[in-house]
């Protein structure tokens, strides 16, 4: 009963899609290194780092247990096997456990950052989630909150970097909160745009397939409109095509490291796609797991562009690419002891 409660526990908190949280994360961290002009060490940054994929972390997890505590009575009707239908769990219990972890997730934001911008995007953050959560059985307009949570995870890693003061500057971190802005380039300011985009409507797709999971039936929106929301990132990931023409558009030798990033990805959402007309809820397990392979999709221009100052990355930067590879490896192995949703 012990094992079976703390299984509960695991599929309550979907940990299966935890590894596509944090590789969302990184993705925006390590952007912060492709803008040329920036001068900030690369240690102070991943000093930053842990409490900020806690606070991530903890976000989710709220959540997700925000999420089972709310729809505690639709669950008893049509999913009586899960936690708390079946008495495993008492509801208390759950909301409780949502409670601390948006304690410790903002707490977290408010720790990681010397200065506003970062808690501010957190509290977004988990705004968001709690709308989501509120909406999501009501009206298909919660893909909206549920995308810009996704969003804001590439600003949540980008602007912890950003915030980190320059040691020759003679800045605090509080002095260095009013000139935050001032250090994102128009370039950065593009990719995070485009970036933030592309995994709004990738995320809204997969949310709008969701909604049907419960319902029988036959997917009841366009399937044209819904592979649009799923690919349109392949556009808003490869940025560097019209970042003000770098050096490395001059050669053809990125061309071999952007069908590596682009492979993966089309085979993985073609089949996921595919089985979409047989099983949403496989369709949808499928493509969370691909939110890692969408972030593979910017490696090959980070690869070109960032400069960390460490000589063994910067000469190797590709390497970098197994980040979200791996965060999708075992986003497959946790989906075998919990499901994704």
């Amino acid at each position: 009963m012990t094992g079976q409660r703390f299984l509960d526990l695991l599929a309550i908190g979907r940990v299966a899609n935890l590894p596509t949280v944090w590789s969302n994360t990184l993705v925006g961290f390590l952007l912060a290194w492709t803008i040329d002009d920036l001068e900030i060490p690369f240690e102070a940054g991943l000093q930053r780092l842990p409490l900020l994929l806690i606070g991530v972390t903890s976000a989710y997890l709220f959540g997700t247990f925000l999420n089972d505590w709310k729809d505690a009575d639709f669950d008893g009707e049509h999913r009586p096997e899960r936690a708390i239908p079946s008495g495993r769990w008492s509801r208390p219990a759950i909301g409780w456990m949502a409670a601390g972890f948006v304690l410790v997730s903002f707490t977290c934001f408010l720790q990681g950052s010397g200065q506003p911008l970062v808690p501010a995007l957190g509290a977004a953050l988990l705004t968001a989630i709690a709308i989501y959560t509120v909406l999501h059985k009501r009206t298909p307009l919660a893909i909206i909150p549920m995308g810009i949570c996704r969003s804001l995870l590439y600003l949540l890693g980008y602007f912890v970097v950003i915030s980190v003061p320059d040691p020759d500057s003679g800045l605090t971190p509080g002095r260095a909160a009013t000139s935050t802005l001032d250090l994102v380039q128009d370039n950065a300011l593009v990719i995070l745009g485009l970036m933030a985009l592309g995994i709004f409507t990738y995320v809204a797709g997969l949310t709008l397939a969701a909604r049907f999971e419960s319902h029988p039936g036959q997917l009841r929106i366009p399937r044209a409109f819904l592979r649009f929301l799923i690919l349109f990132c392949i556009l808003t990931h490869t940025w560097w095509w019209i970042w003000k023409r770098p050096p490395f558009l001059d050669g053809w030798h990125l061309a071999i490291p952007t069908l590596l990033c682009l492979l993966p990805f089309c085979a993985w959402t073609g089949r996921s796609l595919f089985v979409l007309r047989k099983s949403i809820p496989d369709f949808v397990s499928r493509a969370l797991a691909g939110l890692c392979l969408l972030d593979l999709l910017a490696f090959a221009g980070i690869a070109a562009t960032i400069r960390t100052g460490w000589h063994a990355l910067d000469a190797s930067p590709l390497y970098l690419a197994l980040v979200p590879l791996s965060c999708f490896l075992l986003a497959l192995l946790l989906q075998r002891l919990a499901p994704a949703t």
